[in-house]
Parts: C-alpha cells; sequence; structure tokens
C-alpha cells in the first residue's frame, strides 16, 4: 500500500498536466473443473513479447479472473491451482481496446502435468459496439503503404481520403470531424480540427479506427477516432536501419496525365496539356527531383521485465533542381533549388517497477523546414524576388504519459497525459517595406495603351506578383494539454458489472502574430464587381464616378484597417463520463453510458470595446450531455457469433477557428476602387497604411466590405452545441481461427450545427464618412433562434426565404471478410453501399472543395445560399457522395522470402452540379447532383520485399513499391462553374423568380461565362515507384 500511496502521488500532479485517452485491451473468463464448478485461487499469469513483465490474476469464488491494462499482442496465458494440471493457452491475439474472453476447464491431476492449447483463440470483442478496424505492425509493413500513418486508414470499411471534405471522412462526416491520438495523447487540430501531427509508419506498432459505437469515454468527435501506439522495447535488442529512395525518372514515375489549365498567357483561354511534353521532352528532362529517408530504431531494455525503452531517429530530406525564367520561357534560364528537410523521431519507456503498476512515456517529434522556392513553369514570376532564400520553420512535437494501476481483480486505476505543440517560426524572407502588387488577371489586354506601350515593363500576365510574400508571420503557435483520470470497477449483481467513472480537463492555447505591416493591392484588370451591391469597374456605367476603364482594384492592410491576425488566447475545458458494461447470464452485454462536457471559446482580441466578452460561446455541463447504450448478445457463449446495436448522441467539441473569423482574431477589410490610371505603381506608393490619398491615387473610392466584422453581440443566447445521433446494428461471426465475417447498418443523423449565418448591411463612418459594406453574422444553430424570421423572434426579413435546418444523413451498409495474418498471409476485402445526403457537408466544406472552417462555412453567408433559383431547400447527394465503394488487400510470404502484398480500391464517382457565381457567392442554380455523376475508378498498389536471413539473427531485405500499377487514367473532376465574375441579382429579384428566368442569359451578359463549363479538369495520377532497403537485428 505504501508503494502505491508513493507511486500516485509521483504520478498524479503528471497526469493532470498532460494528456488523453490510451485504450488498452483485457483477457478475463472463467475458469472451472471438468464437473463445470468454479475453481477460486486459480494463478493466472500471461505473458507477452509487447508485455513489460508480467499480468497476473486470482481467481474470486466465482473462478472469475481479470488481466487488464494489457498492450495489444500475442498472449500465452497460464492457469495453476495445486492439485490440477497446469494449463498453458498459446497464441492469444489480443487488439487495441478488446475484451477477450477466455474461459479454461482445468483438470484434477495426482502429478504435477501441463496441458499446452494452442489455437482455439477468441477473435470476437463480445462485449463492444465497437466497430472500425485494427491494423497491427505485421499487416502494416507487408502491404503498399504511404510514408504516414494513415495511409492504410482508406481500407477500413466506411473510412476514405476525401479531398472534398478536406481529409478523411468518416461514416459521411467531414475531415474536421474526426479525433486522432498518438500514444494517447489528443494531436487533433485546435485550430481546424484536422490530423495535426504525423507518425511514420515503421514506429507505429498499431492503428485502430472506429468508426462508431464507441463508449462515453471517447468524446468531441462526429467522425472517427483514430488511436495510434508507437513501438515499445522487449526483453531483447533489437533494431532497423532502414533507407528509402525515390525520384521522378520515368524509370520511377509514369508519364504525367493530360490536365486542363487557364493559359497563363491568356486568361480566357483553356487548354488541354501535358507537363511532359510542353516542358519536359516527353517526360526525359523533367526537374531533378530526388527523396532519401532513412530510419534508425533501436528498442531493448535496461532491465529485464522492469524498465524497456524504444528509441527511432527518421530524418528525410528531399530536394527538387529546376530551371526556370521570367519571360514566358523565352530565356534565359536559371537553376532554382527547391530543399525539404524533415526530422522525425520517437522515445518510448515502458516499464512495471512493482505488481499491479504499469507506466509508460513517449516523445513523437516531427519537425519540418524548406528553403528555397520554384518560380511558375510557365515563366511569369517576377524576378525581384529571392527566390533561393524563401523558407520556414515547422516544430510539431507531442508527448505522452500513462500510468495504470490494478490493485486487485476488480479495480483498475488509470491515469493519462499528454502535451502537443506546433508552431510556424523562423521566416526566411520579410515583406518588402512597401506595397505589394497582385495581377488576378493580366493587363497585356491593354498592351496596345499608349501608356503602356511607353511601359512595356509594367505587363505582366495573370496571377504575377512583386512579391509571394506579404505577410510578416511572427508565430503561429497551437497547443493542447490534456489529462485524463479513470476508475474501473468489477462487481456481481444479476450478472457482471463493468463500472467506469473518468475526469478529463483540456487546456488549449494558441499565440499568433501574423499580418501585413504594408498595402497589398489586388488588381483586376478588364473586370467587374458587385461585391458592394453595384459595378465598379469596367460593367459600370461610363456616367458612374465607379466606371474604371481598366477594371478595379482592392487593398487589403489599407486606411480603413490592418490586415492579418494578433491574439494570445486560452480555454479551459472539462469532460466527465459514466459508464456500466453489464454481462447477463454470460450472454448477453448491456453498455449503457453518459458523457457530459464543458467548454467555451474565448475572445480572440484585447480591444477594450468588446472587455466584456471574455467567453463569447460558454457551453455548461448541462447543455452537452451525450448518452450512448449498446446490446451485445453473444448467440452461442463461446465468442463465435455476436449480434450487436448501439445508440448514442455526439456532441462536437468545437475548434478555435471560430473565433479567428467572428472574435476579433483575424482583421480582413477590402477596400474597392475603380482603376482609372493604368499606372498601377501609383497605387499605395508611398507603402503607409493610413495614407488614404496614396491608395486612392488617381483613382475612385468606392467603398470598403468588412468580411470579419467582429460578432459578439450577435451569439443567440439559445445557441445549442452541434451534435449528431448514431444508430448502428450489425453482426460478426467467427469463421476459423483467423478469419470473421462482419455485416454493419447504419445510420447517422445530423441533429443540430453552429454556423455564421450572414447578412449584408451598409454602415457610414459619421467622421470620415466612408461607406462600408458589413457582413454581418450571427452566431446560432440555422433554422432555429437568430436565424428565424422577425416574427418568429429571429433577425431576418420574414419576406426571405426562411433559413433551412442543416441536414445530412448517412445511411450505410457494411459488408466485411477479414483473415488475420497466420500461416504466412493474410488477406480482406470489404464493401460499403452508403449514402449521405441533404444540405450541409460538416466542419469542412464540401461546397468549397473542403475548405476546414469549423462552424464559419460559407453554408449560410447569405439567405440564398441553401436553396436554388426557384427557391427550393437544397438537398440530394452531398458532393462527397459515392455510393459503392470496395476495398481489397492481401500478402503472401514465399518459403523463399519473396513477399508479395496488393492493395486495391474500386468507388462510384462523385456527384456534378451546375455551378453559378452570383453576388459573390457560389449556388446551385438547378439544386443538387443535376450534371450526374463521375465515373466509377479502380486502381491498386503493389509491394514486392525479399527478404534474406543472416545467421538467424539478422536480416536483409529489398522492397519495391508501384502505386497504381495498374496504370489508371479516369476522369477525376469536371468544369461546373458557369461563370467567372459575379453576376448581380437584388433580393427582390431573387425572390420573385427574375433570377429564376434570367440567370443564363445574364451570365453571357456581365457574368464571364465559362470558356471551358462542362470539360473534364483532371485525371488519376500516374504511376510511381519506390525502392527500400532495410537491415534488421
Amino acid at each position: 500500500m505504501k508503494k502505491w500511496l508513493i507511486a500516485f502521488f509521483l504520478v498524479m500532479p503528471f497526469a493532470l498536466t498532460f494528456a488523453q485517452i490510451m485504450p488498452e485491451g483485457k483477457i478475463e473468463g472463467r475458469v472451472v473443473d471438468d464437473q463445470g464448478n468454479p475453481l477460486p485461487g486459480v494463478v493466472v499469469e500471461a505473458t507477452s513479447p509487447k508485455l513489460v513483465g508480467k499480468a497476473s490474476s486470482l481467481t474470486d469464488a466465482s473462478g472469475t479472473y481479470r488481466l487488464m491494462a494489457l498492450p495489444s499482442g500475442l498472449y500465452e496465458v497460464t492457469f495453476s491451482l495445486p492439485g490440477f494440471k497446469k494449463l498453458v493457452r498459446k497464441d492469444i491475439l489480443l487488439e487495441l481496446s478488446q475484451t477477450l474472453i477466455l474461459n479454461v476447464t482445468m483438470q484434477m491431476a495426482a502429478v504435477e502435468e501441463e496441458v499446452i492449447v494452442v489455437g482455439q483463440r477468441p477473435l470476437i470483442d463480445v462485449k463492444s459496439t465497437v466497430k472500425g478496424q485494427v491494423m497491427t505492425r505485421e499487416t502494416i509493413m507487408s502491404l503498399p503503404r504511404g510514408r504516414t500513418f494513415d495511409s492504410l486508414i482508406n481500407l477500413v470499411p466506411g473510412v476514405h481520403y476525401e479531398s472534398k471534405v478536406g481529409g478523411f471522412t468518416t461514416d459521411g462526416a467531414s475531415g474536421a470531424e474526426n479525433i486522432w491520438h498518438v500514444d494517447g495523447t489528443d494531436v487533433t487540430s485546435i485550430h481546424v480540427g484536422v490530423r495535426a501531427q504525423n507518425v511514420v509508419l515503421e514506429l507505429v506498432d498499431e492503428v485502430k479506427v472506429t468508426a462508431s459505437g464507441y463508449n462515453a469515454e471517447f468524446g468531441g468527435s462526429m467522425g472517427g477516432v483514430i488511436n495510434v501506439i508507437t513501438r515499445s522495447g522487449g526483453n531483447s535488442f533489437h533494431g532497423d536501419i532502414i533507407a528509402y529512395y525515390e525520384n521522378n525518372k520515368l524509370w520511377m514515375r509514369g508519364k504525367a496525365r493530360d490536365y486542363l489549365r487557364q493559359s497563363p498567357y491568356d486568361v480566357d483561354v483553356y487548354e488541354y496539356v501535358n507537363d511532359d511534353d510542353l516542358y519536359f521532352d516527353g517526360g526525359k528532362k523533367r526537374d531533378s527531383y530526388y527523396r532519401t529517408e532513412i530510419t534508425f530504431s533501436l528498442g531493448g531494455y535496461f532491465l529485464k521485465d522492469r524498465l524497456w525503452f524504444f528509441l527511432a531517429l527518421d530524418p528525410i530530406y528531399d530536394q527538387t533542381k529546376a530551371l526556370r525564367d521570367f519571360n514566358s520561357r523565352q530565356g534565359p534560364f536559371s537553376e532554382f533549388i527547391n530543399k525539404d528537410y524533415y526530422y522525425n523521431g520517437s522515445l518510448k519507456l515502458t516499464a512495471a517497477p512493482w505488481k499491479g503498476l504499469r507506466l509508460s512515456a513517449s516523445f513523437v517529434n516531427n519537425f519540418y523546414r524548406y528553403r528555397g522556392a520554384l518560380p511558375t513553369i510557365s515563366g511569369t514570376s517576377t524576378a525581384t524576388y529571392e527566390w533561393s532564400k524563401e523558407g520556414y520553420d515547422y516544430p510539431n512535437w507531442s508527448t505522452a504519459f500513462m500510468a495504470d494501476y490494478s490493485r486487485s481483480n476488480n479495480l483498475l486505476i488509470s491515469l493519462r497525459g499528454g502535451w502537443h505543440q506546433q508552431n510556424i517560426t523562423n521566416q526566411q524572407i520579410k515583406p518588402p517595406s512597401a506595397s505589394t502588387y497582385y495581377f488576378y488577371t493580366s493587363n497585356y489586354i491593354y498592351q496596345n495603351d499608349a501608356f503602356f506601350q511607353q511601359h512595356t515593363n509594367l505587363l505582366h500576365y495573370a496571377y504575377w506578383t512583386n512579391s509571394p510574400i506579404y505577410l510578416e508571420t511572427k508565430k503561429r503557435l497551437y497547443e493542447k494539454i490534456s489529462s485524463n483520470l479513470d476508475i474501473t470497477y468489477y462487481m456481481s449483481w444479476m450478472g457482471e458489472h463493468a463500472w467506469k467513472a473518468g475526469l478529463q480537463f483540456i487546456s488549449l492555447h494558441e499565440d499568433v502574430l501574423d499580418y501585413s505591416p504594408y498595402p497589398r493591392v489586388y488588381i483586376y484588370w478588364g473586370r467587374t464587381n458587385y461585391s458592394l451591391g453595384f459595378p465598379v469597374g469596367v460593367g459600370a456605367p461610363k456616367d458612374s464616378p465607379y466606371y474604371g476603364p481598366y477594371g478595379y482594384y482592392y487593398i487589403r492592410s489599407g486606411w480603413t484597417s490592418p490586415y492579418g491576425g494578433v491574439w494570445n488566447a486560452r480555454s479551459n475545458n472539462w469532460a466527465f463520463y459514466l459508464q456500466d458494461s453489464w454481462t447477463i447470464k454470460d450472454r448477453v452485454t448491456v453498455n449503457l453510458g453518459v458523457r457530459s462536457e464543458r467548454e467555451y471559446i474565448p475572445s480572440f482580441t484585447d480591444d477594450p470595446h468588446y472587455a466584456q466578452y471574455k467567453k463569447p460561446i460558454d457551453f455548461n455541463f448541462d447543455e452537452k450531455i451525450a448518452p450512448r447504450i449498446g446490446v451485445i448478445y453473444d448467440v452461442f457463449g463461446d465468442s463465435s457469433l455476436k449480434l450487436f446495436g448501439s445508440y448514442g448522441v455526439y456532441y462536437d467539441v468545437m475548434k478555435l477557428y471560430i473565433a479567428v473569423l467572428s472574435f476579433g482574431g483575424w482583421k480582413h477589410k477590402r477596400d474597392f476602387y475603380a482603376l482609372k490610371d493604368p499606372d498601377f505603381t501609383k497605387i499605395a506608393s508611398s507603402g503607409l497604411l493610413n495614407d488614404r490619398a496614396s491608395q486612392e491615387a488617381n483613382n475612385t473610392y468606392a467603398g470598403t466590405l468588412d468580411y470579419l466584422p467582429p460578432s459578439f453581440d450577435r451569439v443567440d443566447p439559445d445557441l445549442k452545441p452541434a451534435c449528431q445521433s448514431e444508430l448502428s446494428l450489425g453482426a460478426e461471426k467467427k469463421l476459423s481461427e483467423n478469419m470473421s465475417l462482419s455485416l454493419r447498418l447504419v445510420h447517422k443523423h445530423l441533429i443540430r450545427a453552429i454556423e455564421d449565418v450572414g447578412a449584408l448591411e451598409w454602415v457610414v463612418d459619421p467622421q470620415t464618412g466612408s461607406k462600408t459594406l458589413e457582413e454581418i453574422f450571427y452566431i446560432t444553430n440555422p433554422g432555429y433562434g437568430y436565424s428565424r424570421p422577425v416574427s418568429q423572434g429571429g433577425k431576418f426579413a420574414d419576406e426571405y426565404w426562411p433559413c433551412p435546418k442543416p441536414k445530412r444523413d448517412y445511411y450505410a451498409l457494411n459488408l466485411s471478410l477479414e483473415k488475420k495474418l497466420s500461416d504466412n498471409w493474410q488477406a480482406g476485402i470489404n464493401y460499403t453501399l452508403s449514402r449521405v445526403a441533404g444540405n450541409y457537408s460538416g466542419l469542412s466544406s464540401a461546397d468549397e472543395d473542403g475548405r476546414n472552417a469549423p462552424n464559419v462555412t460559407l453554408y449560410y453567408d447569405d439567405w440564398f445560399i441553401a436553396y436554388d433559383v426557384y427557391g427550393r431547400v437544397l438537398k440530394g447527394p452531398m458532393p462527397h457522395d459515392r455510393t459503392h465503394y470496395i476495398k481489397a488487400y492481401g500478402s503472401y510470404v514465399f518459403p523463399f522470402g519473396l513477399t508479395v502484398g496488393v492493395t486495391a480500391y474500386g468507388r462510384s464517382g462523385l456527384p456534378l452540379s451546375t455551378r453559378l457565381y452570383m453576388n459573390n457567392r457560389y449556388i446551385y442554380p438547378e439544386n443538387r447532383a443535376d450534371l450526374g455523376r463521375l465515373p466509377f475508378t479502380f486502381w491498386a498498389d503493389i509491394f514486392l520485399e525479399y527478404t534474406f536471413r543472416i545467421a538467424e539473427k539478422y536480416g536483409a531485405s529489398v522492397n519495391l513499391q508501384i502505386n497504381n500499377v495498374t496504370n489508371t487514367k479516369t476522369i477525376q473532376n469536371k468544369v461546373t462553374e458557369l461563370n467567372r465574375t459575379s453576376i448581380w441579382a437584388d433580393d427582390e429579384e431573387i425572390l420573385n423568380g427574375i433570377l429564376a428566368k434570367n440567370y443564363r442569359s445574364w451570365v453571357q451578359a456581365q457574368g464571364d461565362p465559362h470558356p471551358a463549363f462542362g470539360w473534364w479538369s483532371s485525371r488519376f495520377g500516374a504511376w510511381s515507384a519506390r525502392l527500400g532497403l532495410k537491415l534488421s537485428f
């Protein structure tokens, strides 16, 4: 007891200073004699190469034992009792977070004997409704894979990478709705919700993806939960030296695909080109690129069965050398070099200082920096920029700590801690000490103008800029410190109960200094802008003061406001949960749980005008109560077939990005001007932020649009947290010792969302008389509260179409057949039939090509966006909907040392919808999916590795991976935008149907119709290869 108290008080401060959950497994069961009578006092011991020391338990009066807090791995379990034959069960495979039921019968013996049983392993967790997939190191290393741990997540049913939603979609959710853990530390970005840290695959021991059915201890996810466990040491020393190499020569990368581009020399020309043919002599003279990676790892022990270590370093270097010019490919050419440096590594200590106590601490590093940048291949970049000096540093690391103590057969106390930090520092090139310019269109359309005939040096193509850098980034520090304490207690009352109670604390911190110290001028030659509600530029009436014969421009960081962000803010959040796993008559398990969270979004400004708004969004525990229930039926009582069902409510944990845009973090005003003088160098020539005259020059100021006015006083007092419900039903059948078949039916329904619902409002400064058109945003639940019409207590005029509730419904059927790695082979195949439909994709916007902007997407930025032009609410398949998805994998190790691994995928194409650029918003005039779908795509990757042994202890291997070995070229996208320049429609024209009748003719008249509408724009990428070498000892 004294030892435990000492350990507790040593560990507790660390746990309450660090992070999250590192799920581990357990083996439990009952021991009976050959008459079926329970045997108390049986010594049960488990050993594994993954377990430091051994786990032990003593059966109670009912013959029950529990081995808790076990890392995943292959176990040997021994049962001993005087007067009975010693029983040894070998090759028991325990996966991450799994509970295995291992019931045994012991036989009486007059003399000491030992019975060894190999096989008869339990395969199915009959106490859990969790569905997803676990991938072990052995599985991962024999399959084609990328260089990050998430590269094989695509194989999990219902999970795949989708750029349309900004990352991995899990059961229809967007990329910002997953939770990512590394050794228990939450490495999800606190800013936008995506994965914020990488772990190189060679440093990974196991990856678990949970798609549905998880218990109350997990929160904050409306998508999936991804857990990564890094490698540990052992009772023997082992290590690897691994090297990878790839380049872009034709023997390692196939010929580039044709694609659609906008001509860099004429923005009105769209053309199909092939970079290999256009620039590189069919691919023979490509830019010189190579990538090298070397991994050093060593694992072992300081004290056998007491203290293990694992250390790994993984430096990566890649380089691109390119010949570029600044004269539209006419020369002269110079060499430019881009260099990328990655410093990855991990350190892990695992200890068992005394019986019942297990400790672990780990550190994972991802430091990245780059030096040098490449001008555009078209030769249209600025020659005065110091391309060779560009660069930034990106520190990124995490630490994790855990302690598990099982004092008896029925009590487990767990402490978890972690700290994750990332930053952007060491900017190599600061912005010029003067105004900078950017051309959205080319001024070559005026090359015959008298001014430009005399000043040909001022003619440039579209996207030219005199400085790619205009923001001074001093720091972008994001960090999360979190901790978790939970207690599990087992008791018997009308069956077995496993009670778990837990408390979590999470501290979030952002410290940012990133701004534009000088004016940034954006020039649209020959174009018209309608952002202010009236035309500014060439499309304005010639007698209008806002007629610009050369177009228009706007300025960021002008006299009305600086541009950028400065904030240093913190948020401290809490959660607690209570759950019970109740097993009745060893057949039925009922999981009941509830989770509650308290969180707030802090203010991101120190402006004294907003001093009273310390926590503009603040949810208390009673506002985020999430119930969970699951039922599992072990049909035959032998863990060979289970039926299960679960229901739960899952609340999103808010990301801090909403404070950047809504609560004072980022300043973004645009001052619009009619361009009357072609000499753009006069614009903001003084370089001073407050010099209005210089910024106007000989042109005409039209007004200012404030994109981000603070919304402190526009937070709905009845705001509710975002959440969704989940209903999952399924079955899982053990077909053999290593093979299982599973079925899952799932429905996930978005209950509520939080968004900024927008409107436009003119504000006139009484002192200067300047007009500012502000985008007024109400932070609310769309379809409720402030978003309703005035007559219903809301803020929007009754004549507008009412704000619809966000809808996202995901229905899916998953079928999966999986054969675990044994007898030198493994295989799996799964099929998903699904539909995700509605009008809202989630925290990442599929309607904005995957923009990660939690709670501030563009779905509700104006009252008409959620409708088509006929006044019908948007509905139908979402842009990331794929009806069919087939995934397969397999590997085989031949007796002569060759390993062959294959992954293969087949998927439906995405739906396509016509997009209309109107009032500076993209809308769907004909509702969703009016243009059909992209074609079905099939592709496969292959991995080959030959290994030979040296004196049994040492091994050497060489490997080759080929991605897209099928050389798939299927079309992956099409142009669906009707126009490139926004048309304008007044509210009345939208409401009375004039827009619906005339939008196509308006596009032709004023909207700059897209010349490539309906054309395909990209194909599936070319095949590529990677070589590898490995030495093991």
